[in-house]
């Protein structure tokens, strides 16, 4: 069984970040009177960024007119002065976490285009036409895979986009990152997204809840070629991935380590992480003494504990289970206490798990991808070098 057949597509939206040719509403203006008017302008508020256009959902592939379309658009952009040179300007592309089936991609366009227009809104197909949510497991593998192979990636984009703020890299999540097994027993889109950091990273998972993911890694580009190029290799690695490495009926429980130590060692809660990973943990009063917090400081910073790794990864141990009886504490609770295991246990409830190593597809970010792609990517490297 695989998410994605012969039958289903993805799709896409892009985000352009331009300067030049006037404001957002300048261009808002420019873009109605023209006819684009199934585009939306916005402003971006990054100081390099005149405008932010975006596109309507389309099928990755650029099938049914949409390559056409966003040629003119672009041409009628770069005419009236918009440009795409200056660095730190971003083309964010949003891929949809439900596969389309039932319609063809010039129907989806044209239905993505009048929605934009009526409502200014993007188009959700009804339930008829859409898959189920993407399984998470898919994109975990697909995320991880761009974090394994994100030198890769920097070898095919200008130098701008490598190091950029707001596309940082994913090493942390990657296969032997601190954080890969948290990463990949994650339950939900939100942990996912806490455990890669939030927004700026060159795959957002923030936005998962309004149906997208979004890989902010590419340049702004208004070459056609360029953008469909980058679009079919993020839908490979997402069909390789789904074909050849993931495998919707696993079952069972992933055990995984919890941090040694994800604080700095000096500061307070640092201390506080230390002593509770310790065998059997600390007191309450043990952490007071030790780092001058209050009781209640104690019992708020290893709530946000518990919320940044996870309910399993902090065991509230009755003052019974350090050798104390009732009333010891005169009244005072702090001789409860908390203990960090050196590992956890959690039950997969994302619609899978990886195939065995030795069924698995290869982790490459090339895998499967045309030769004509490749080739691009190929010559793209060597002008970058």
């Amino acid at each position: 069984m695989t998410y994605l057949t012969n039958e289903t597509f993805l799709t896409a939206g892009y985000e352009l970040e331009i300067s030049g040719g006037g404001t957002y509403n300048t261009w808002d203006r420019k873009l109605k009177s023209a006819g684009f008017d199934w585009v939306r302008v916005e402003y971006d508020g990054t100081p390099v960024v005149d405008a932010e256009i975006i596109t309507p959902p389309f099928d990755i592939e650029m099938r049914g007119g949409v390559s056409d379309d966003l040629r003119r658009l672009f041409a009628f952009i770069e005419e009236n002065g918009g440009s795409v040179a200056r660095r730190d300007l971003g083309g964010h592309v949003h891929i949809g976490n439900r596969a389309i089936k039932g319609m063809t991609p010039r129907e989806h366009w044209l239905q993505s285009k009048q929605l934009m227009r009526d409502r200014n809104a993007f188009y959700m197909p009804s339930d008829d036409c859409c898959a189920d949510v993407m399984p998470l497991v898919l994109a975990k593998d697909v995320t991880a895979r761009y974090a394994e192979h994100f030198d890769a990636i920097n070898s095919i984009l200008p130098s701008s986009r490598r190091a950029n703020r707001y596309a940082q890299r994913l090493d942390h999540i990657a296969p032997n990152g601190r954080r890969h097994d948290e990463f990949m027993a994650a339950s939900s889109a939100d942990e996912m997204s806490r455990l890669i950091g939030g927004k700026f990273y060159a795959v957002n998972m923030a936005v998962w809840t309004r149906g997208t993911i979004e890989f902010r890694q590419h340049q702004a580009t208004m070459d056609v070629n360029k953008l469909a190029a980058w679009c079919q290799l993020i839908n490979t690695m997402f069909r390789h991935s789904d074909h050849y490495r993931v495998d919707y009926n696993a079952q069972g429980i992933t055990t995984m380590p919890t941090p040694a130590q994800p604080y700095r060692a000096s500061s307070r809660i640092g201390v506080v992480w230390s002593l509770i990973r310790r065998e059997n943990g600390a007191t309450t009063r043990e952490l007071m003494d030790a780092t001058g917090w209050t009781a209640q400081t104690i019992r708020a910073r290893i709530s946000e504990m518990r919320r940044d790794h996870g309910d399993q990864t902090v065991v509230c141990h009755t003052q019974q289970a350090f050798g104390h009886t009732y009333g010891a504490s005169n009244g005072e609770y702090d001789l409860n206490g908390y203990m960090v295991p050196e590992t956890i246990e959690r039950r997969q409830r994302d619609n899978g798990g990886l195939l065995p190593e030795n069924r698995r597809g290869m982790s490459s970010i090339w895998a499967g991808l045309d030769d004509v792609t490749f080739e691009y990517f190929n010559e793209r490297r060597d002008q970058l070098t």
